[in-house]
């Protein structure tokens, strides 16, 4: 193999150990809680595939997008679907208990803390909350 064709072996595989990489920064346990209470509960798992399961309590939020009320999670985990990496943030799908079909987005602001956001265009103001991570994945 000649020197040009390692030095692009070389670049693949790093290229390649890098995207998988990035996928690991988003695996573990995440919560969002507010006045103590913890209303959304987010586990990531990475591997060939970004997978998960969300459980979600209730939100009501105020015409500016802020939290207003929260209620607790239950008992119910529901899978995440269609979780991919767009740029820095890890995007999937949620599938709540009235069949509606809600997008995320999950950004890392630090270490073991994050932004979460509903991309929802009917609520275009509606800001994301915080989630830290509990556990490492």
């Amino acid at each position: 193999m000649g020197m040009k064709m390692r030095a692009a072996a070389v670049l693949l595989m790093m290229t390649g150990f890098a995207a998988g990489a990035g996928e690991e920064k988003y695996a573990g346990t995440w919560e969002a809680s507010f006045k103590s209470t913890v209303f959304l509960v987010l586990k990531v798992k990475t591997g060939e595939k970004i997978s998960g399961t969300m459980n979600a309590g209730g939100v009501t939020v105020n015409d500016e997008g802020d939290l207003q009320e929260v209620r607790p999670v239950g008992d119910h985990e529901s899978p995440i679907f269609f979780a991919r990496l767009e740029g820095e943030k890890l995007v999937f799908e949620f599938q709540d208990d009235d069949d509606d079909v809600l997008s995320f987005e999950l950004k890392l602001t630090g270490e073991d803390a994050g932004e979460l956001r509903i991309v929802d265009k009917d609520h275009p103001k509606m800001k994301g909350f915080a989630v830290k991570r509990v556990k490492q994945g």
